[in-house]
């Protein structure tokens, strides 16, 4: 992929992102619960509306960002996670095979918070995705794709 293609793919990825997202609202109420759980162990990302749950999603953990240092690591090559994480989130190399671009087989890049959205948005185009959700933890996010959303019940 030459550099023209890369930036026509980045710019496909953020647009359906936008639409993915506002799809994620209109039907599952996205950016409106009061609270979250992810349990990365069991690919799972559950909302709730006080204490019930209401969504719940199966994630692939992507990377994650530590804004102050603009560094962004990918789960598969984050050594302090289980193996059967690192494993499951190695399927993010593909981008690496699509784009032929370095950034996406370094176990870490140096970016800033909208390079990082960007990142999440080309690995949700280019495995399927139905969205990304970024999960604060102290001084950083997590991006995770979401690969199945579906009303609690």
């Amino acid at each position: 992929m030459n550099d023209e293609e890369f930036d026509k793919y980045l710019e496909d990825a953020c647009d359906e992102l936008d639409q993915k997202y506002q799809a994620l609202v209109n039907e599952f109420g996205f950016g409106g619960h009061d609270n979250f759980v992810v349990e990365y162990e069991k690919q799972s990302l559950m909302f709730f509306d006080k204490e019930r749950p209401v969504v719940e999603a199966s994630i692939l953990p992507v990377a994650s960002h530590i804004p102050e240092k603009d560094s962004l690591v990918w789960f598969w090559s984050n050594h302090r996670l289980p193996e059967p994480i690192r494993r499951h989130s190695s399927v993010v190399k593909k981008l690496f095979d699509v784009t032929g671009y370095e950034v996406f087989n370094k176990p870490s890049v140096k970016c800033d918070e909208n390079m990082a959205w960007e990142i999440a948005a080309m690995a949700c185009k280019c495995l399927g995705a139905e969205g990304v959700y970024r999960i604060p933890q102290g001084n950083m996010h997590s991006y995770v794709l979401l690969t199945e959303v579906r009303h609690y019940s």
